[in-house]
């Protein structure tokens, strides 16, 4: 029986260049800009690792929307987009998904309020900033710094976070600073797709790939998981540990 991969892909499957090892050959161009030009790429071993992956099923699990996504070369359905904000089937989006996230939405702080009191007064030249939709819905909003100082975010999540709704998660990464809704998360979109897969065949191995810390909510519903060891969540699990010396 084949596998199930959830998987991460930015900085798990490939990464910018800047990330890649100095000089490295053999990288494969893995995504792009809106404009066509490249922006991430995977190094030899991460290709092999890919490979070795498909032999069995392959679930992009990733905070890009779904028009961003299309600029990543992987297969694109199934696949879990925006945090979970819309899982794409082989015939199209999940409907029956997207309704339980509008029922949600429609219960708590509007996504659009929470974007204009965080973004309120950011200066242009030094933050860029969105909200991610799907099918209509906004779902999650992003900021990232325009001087690429990692530290100019940390600074700028410690000002917003009395800002922040009760129960909305904060999620910093690198140049990515995201604010997710209380009902928003990969966790969840995870565990309705796998719910699908152990319906029809209760002995499928289910394996989880991440690189975030974030990305532990759904790797724990999964049987197996699997990380980078230049990774956020490597770092986090092997902080202070003492068989490492």
């Amino acid at each position: 029986m084949k596998p199930v991969i959830l998987t991460d892909l930015d900085d798990t499957l490939f990464q910018t260049a800047k990330k890649c090892p100095p000089e490295m050959d053999g990288l494969r161009l893995m995504s792009t800009l809106v404009d066509g030009s490249p922006s991430g790429y995977a190094t030899p071993a991460q290709q092999h690792f890919l490979s070795w992956l498909q032999f069995g099923q392959v679930i992009p699990v990733t905070a890009r929307g779904t028009d961003v996504l299309a600029r990543v070369q992987i297969s694109q359905a199934p696949a879990i987009c925006s945090n979970g904000g819309c899982i794409l089937a082989e015939t199209g989006f999940d409907r029956d998904w997207h309704a339980r996230l509008e029922d949600h939405a429609s219960q708590g702080d509007r996504v659009a309020d929470v974007y204009a009191t965080l973004t309120a007064g950011l200066p242009a030249e030094e933050f860029r900033h969105w909200v991610v939709s799907e099918n209509g819905l906004p779902v999650y909003l992003v900021i990232k710094s325009n001087i690429h100082a990692d530290e100019a975010l940390v600074d700028l999540a410690v000002r917003l976070d009395p800002l922040k709704p009760a129960g909305w998660r904060t999620h910093l990464n690198g140049n990515n600073l995201a604010y997710l809704p209380p009902w928003l998360n990969k966790r969840r979109a995870a565990a309705y797709l796998i719910d699908k897969i152990r319906a029809d065949a209760p002995a499928t191995p289910v394996i989880g790939v991440g690189d975030s810390v974030s990305d532990v909510g759904f790797m724990d519903l999964c049987d197996f998981a699997m990380t980078p060891t230049r990774s956020q969540f490597w770092a986090s699990a092997t902080r202070g540990n003492a068989w490492i010396d």
